[in-house]
């Protein structure tokens, strides 16, 4: 294990892990997702999720059985409640580090991996007990997965590969439903259509289809069989209503609403964030994992952008590539010596 592996899980551990007991839980949101997860272990009943005996039909039941578990390792504690947000972050950072390292090298993978786990959106919200960590999570390591089938030359790797990102869509709507495949669709087919590989996505998209249904089909059909109002409510009330409610919809913002989030998001590493941003797209944009970065930004901050309810932890999964740009250009511009190193 090298120093820059060795330093990353230090500063995880130190600003994830370490957090987690430490004050008290919010009210409402932590204390409802707590709940929600000591009622199921009690229950036993991981299919409907109830808060103080009433359904809870929100979201689905995969986030919530990830915070019954995390409990049932770690107790009813603030940590039990914590835990699952802060490990999908984890692997998340894992995901990112491996799929640039393999890219691109190990100095801009350990550095596009810290500014990650560092950047004060990522870091509030993996320490608090919400889906949003979850969701991100789970799409960062389906884009991941999806990059690397699409740059396999070894058939059996290719396939695994593929059969991965069905799995993590599948655990990702498990957790928050329709988006999950919103955010990797909106990805994907701009990024195939400008690098002229618009035929794969005729090909590309069967074997994580099967790997969807395999890892959401169970629970979808078990929850229909026991509550035959629970998928009209939550396709239409959550997600179509959510999306298309223009000055109605629950959390009404403007559409420059994330302009200011995204930002403020990447503090600390704002302060040089234009020029390395603007020198990574300038610089290396010849390099289809800086195009697949920058598509991967933009597309799902405009899709979130153009939905009628906004929340800043919406756009959780736009840092996993905006960290890859800061990165990539912050390393492009101490090799050109505009900016000294320490």
């Amino acid at each position: 294990m090298n120093k820059t592996t060795v330093g990353l899980i230090l500063v995880f551990v130190l600003a994830y892990l370490l957090p987690l007991g430490s004050r008290s839980l919010v009210t409402p949101d932590e204390t409802r997702y707590g709940e929600i997860a000591r009622e199921m272990n009690a229950s036993g009943d991981y299919v409907v999720p109830r808060l103080n005996g009433l359904r809870y039909f929100e979201k689905p039941a995969g986030g919530h059985f990830l915070n019954a578990m995390s409990m049932k390792v770690f107790g009813e504690t603030r940590f039990g409640v914590r835990f699952a947000s802060a490990a999908m972050v984890g692997l998340a950072a894992l995901a990112l580090f491996l799929l640039v390292r393999r890219e691109l090298d190990e100095e801009t993978a350990g550095l596009a991996t810290l500014i990650y786990l560092t950047s004060v959106l990522v870091q509030g919200v993996g320490t608090f007990s919400a889906l949003d960590s979850m969701v991100s999570g789970f799409i960062t390591l389906c884009l991941c997965c999806f990059y690397r089938a699409a740059t396999e030359e070894t058939t059996g790797k290719k396939i695994v590969e593929l059969g991965m990102v069905g799995l993590f869509a599948g655990c990702a709507f498990l957790v928050k439903g329709f988006l999950a495949f919103a955010v990797p669709v909106v990805v994907i087919v701009p990024f195939l259509l400008w690098s002229r590989q618009w035929k794969r996505l005729f090909t590309l998209p069967w074997l994580p289809i099967v790997g969807i249904l395999a890892v959401a089909l169970p629970w979808s059909v078990a929850v229909a069989s026991r509550e035959a109002d629970f998928w009209n409510y939550f396709f239409w009330e959550e997600h179509v209503q959510r999306f298309t409610a223009a000055g109605e919809a629950e959390h009404s913002e403007p559409f420059w609403f994330f302009i200011p989030v995204l930002l403020a998001g990447a503090f600390p590493w704002l302060l040089l964030s234009p020029l390395a941003f603007w020198n990574a797209v300038k610089t290396k944009l010849d390099h289809p994992f800086t195009r697949f970065a920058l598509v991967w930004l933009v597309a799902p901050f405009l899709f979130f952008s153009a939905s009628s309810g906004k929340l800043p932890t919406y756009i959780l999964p736009c840092f996993p590539p905006l960290a890859v740009l800061f990165a990539v250009g912050l390393l492009s511009l101490v090799e050109a010596d505009r900016i000294k190193p320490c």
